[in-house]
């Protein structure tokens, strides 16, 4: 069973000081490991390619059930593995091998040389990219020498350096473990629903947190120390801080929709309710009327009536009789009210016939007087015939 670790770092020759004055064995890829230092940087310079990432550092660690550290053996064959590793691994890269037996593991300390020897390009990706490639080989490798592979334990939800196990054996608080239990109280809010009220909450903890790509970092304010979600534990990763954001905003609009709903009925109601009032209590409303007709009619004709009989018909015929009576007064109104105007239209008629009478008289006198019919006169026979006699 094998561990891996791989990092990126500005200095491959401090990497190499620190590797070679341990190690036990040492063997290289694609350079002399009696020269490592001198040929990383010739090969910076052929190439033109210095830049600020110089080298990884990796490390492979096996389980102590599997190999002894004082066994030479062993010690040989644990370098072997390391080799094939990382041969498969970075075929175009220049790698130092370190063995150190100083711990109760056997591990290989490995300096990889950040410039491809094929191309004269540097690395290029993500780091997390390097690290999922690297261990996937490695389990590869393992599998073939017949060595355990590593599987992570799922019920591992914080990762732990060296200092901070030191620190908890010694019941000391660690700055991370101020960062944990700012978050933990944080996400006990269920009103906190957004990644900007995660944020000012933390805030007024003294602990600042801001997403950087794909993970979050935090850091106590006024103090340089920062850590990567990844780093604290799954709990405190990007993706579940999120999700559980998400499902939280989620639930609050569920929960809203039928509250709104309900008191949009409510309001419906009641503003029903209020008209249906208002109108009742106009003088002039005709249900106002005879609701109280019915109500004091009723209250007073139920108590003589038998049980058998249909109270529904018997409320039907005070109800029409009531209107009956309401329409009375109406009509009479109306009739009284006929009777006025006719009233004061009366004195016009006079005045009216007179104004007839005398058009017709003028007419009269415009028209001529009629003249006496003459009758024809006879005739003189007097005259003709002489004087009478």
């Amino acid at each position: 069973m094998a561990t891996t670790h791989i990092k990126r770092s500005t200095s491959a020759s401090r990497l190499v000081n620190y590797a070679e004055k341990r190690a036990i064995k040492k063997d290289g890829l694609n350079l002399d490991i009696q020269y490592a230092k001198s040929e990383f940087k010739q090969v910076r310079a052929v190439y033109g390619n210095p830049g600020k990432t110089q080298a990884y550092a990796s490390r492979i660690a096996f389980s102590p059930l599997e190999f002894n550290p004082q066994d030479p053996h062993d010690q040989t064959t644990v370098l072997t593995v390391a080799k094939e590793v990382y041969a498969q691994a970075y075929p175009n890269q220049q790698v130092a091998l370190y063995e150190h037996a100083d711990t109760d593991s056997l591990h290989v300390h490995a300096v990889i040389g950040a410039i491809n020897l094929e191309t004269g390009q540097k690395m290029h990706g993500n780091w997390h990219q390097y690290r999922d490639h690297f261990v996937h080989i490695t389990d590869q490798v393992c599998q073939e020498h017949g060595l355990m592979v590593t599987r992570p334990d799922p019920n591992r939800h914080e990762k732990r350096s060296m200092a901070e196990i030191k620190l908890r054996a010694k019941h000391q608080p660690t700055w991370k473990d101020q960062i944990r239990q700012a978050v933990d109280h944080t996400m006990q809010n269920p009103l906190i629903r957004d990644f900007q009220a995660f944020q000012d909450d933390l805030k007024q903890q003294a602990v600042k947190v801001w997403e950087r790509g794909k993970n979050l970092t935090y850091q106590l304010l006024g103090t340089n120390y920062k850590s990567r979600g990844t780093k604290l534990g799954l709990d405190y990763e990007k993706e579940t801080i999120f999700n559980e954001l998400a499902s939280r905003q989620t639930q609050s609009r569920t929960n809203q929709q039928p509250e709104r709903a309900t008191k949009a009925t409510v309001d419906s109601a009641r503003t029903n309710f209020n008209r249906t009032t208002e109108l009742s209590r106009h003088p002039n409303s005709v249900s106002s009327n005879s609701q109280n007709i019915s109500r004091s009619t009723t209250s007073a004709d139920r108590t003589n009536r038998s049980t058998g009989q249909s109270t529904i018909s018997d409320d039907l015929k005070q109800l029409r009789q009531q209107q009956r009576q309401l329409a009375s007064p109406i009509k009479t109104d109306l009739t009284k009210r006929l009777r006025n105007v006719s009233k004061a239209d009366q004195p016009d008629q006079p005045r009216k016939s007179n104004r007839a009478k005398t058009n017709s008289s003028r007419a009269r006198q415009k028209q001529p007087a009629p003249q006496p019919t003459q009758q024809p006169s006879e005739p003189d026979h007097s005259r003709d015939a002489g004087p009478s006699r």
